[in-house]
């Protein structure tokens, strides 16, 4: 194998995990279950001590 084709190969890999992270990411940020919590940080600012 040579180099050129190993790091060929490294490109492809590197950019599907930053695809699967991605997905993950919003994945996490879109869950129904988290609307709650975010709905909760989106309020602090406005909240009044």
């Amino acid at each position: 194998m040579d180099v050129e084709v190993f790091f060929a190969q490294m490109k492809i890999v590197s950019i599907l995990l930053v695809v699967i992270a991605f997905l993950g990411v919003i994945a996490f940020a879109l869950w129904p279950s988290k609307k709650k919590s975010f709905d909760a940080a989106a309020r602090l600012p406005l909240n009044e001590d």
